[in-house]
């Protein structure tokens, strides 16, 4: 089980991928398409969990004005906002 859910405010660390994808060219499957876009964080930032995707390893997050895809053990919950 996850430890956050859909509507998570969640801490993003500083060196973290972050993966944007085409809307709906996702699939939930094990294996994710190639990203449009990859950017890597210069410094922590803040997002909001939009989607989970347990068993492909990533979870989908809103930050800096697009919906990013990372990998689950890369963010973690804010204190107090579950």
């Amino acid at each position: 089980m996850l430890p956050y859910q859909i509507g998570d405010l969640v801490h993003i660390p500083q060196a973290v991928k972050l993966l944007w994808y085409e809307k709906d060219s996702q699939t939930h499957d094990r294996q994710l398409p190639i990203p449009l876009a990859v950017e890597e964080t210069q410094a922590p930032q803040l997002g909001i969990v939009t989607e989970l995707a347990p068993s492909a390893g990533y979870v989908n997050v809103y930050s800096q004005g697009k919906t990013w895809t990372v990998k689950n053990d890369n963010i973690y919950v804010v204190k107090g906002s579950t």
